[in-house]
């Protein structure tokens, strides 16, 4: 009886200890690299998955942009949870979106006749100070004095900034796009 109860101690003892070994881990460069290839892996068959449901080549396109920043956020939160990691795979995450917005905006600014080029311009100009100032207002309204504190905060300013960008990527997509299907 005691050389089992000292058995199960110990086992006990050992899972605990495997268990603060798994906490959030960083994320090296070398993890990184790791994680990227990880994911280059999964894009063949999403894109084949694409194909057969008949996408366009422009939502193929834009789809397996989007898998790429959404796999690589997933991967890389499973590994760094902690909540700076969190931050952190927001930023890129939105930093992956903002790369987006850019190429998109562009393909939808080349596409357009001159006349028209003026209005999406004028309206991004427009967005680009909405999204500043919506930046100034989620840092101002997750102050503690207003939030209730915590660090759950930065979490919650940081997806709320990333949503901004996310969301107008996803619109200049589908003007581009609508625009490309109609033609």
């Amino acid at each position: 009886m005691k050389q089992f109860l000292l058995s199960f101690a110990v086992i006990c003892c050992s899972q605990l200890i495997s268990a603060q070994n798994t906490g959030p881990r960083e994320i090296t460069p070398q993890v990184l690299q790791s994680l990227k290839a990880e994911v280059e892996k999964q894009v063949p068959a999403f894109r084949q998955k694409l194909v057969q449901q008949e996408m366009t080549a422009s939502e193929i396109e834009f789809s397996l942009d989007t898998f790429r920043i959404e796999q690589l956020a997933g991967k890389r939160m499973d590994i760094d949870y902690s909540t700076v990691g969190m931050n952190t795979t927001i930023d890129e995450l939105t930093a992956g979106y903002d790369q987006l917005l850019n190429k998109y905006y562009n393909k939808l600014l080349k596409a357009l006749n001159p006349e028209d080029k003026k209005v999406l311009i004028a309206a991004q100009k427009a967005w680009l100070a909405y999204r500043d100032g919506e930046a100034k207002l989620i840092g101002t309204m997750t102050k503690d004095v207003y939030s209730g504190g915590g660090t759950i905060q930065s979490n919650i300013a940081t997806g709320s900034y990333s949503d901004l960008v996310v969301k107008r990527t996803l619109q200049i997509f589908h003007y581009y796009n609508e625009m490309i299907l109609n033609r």
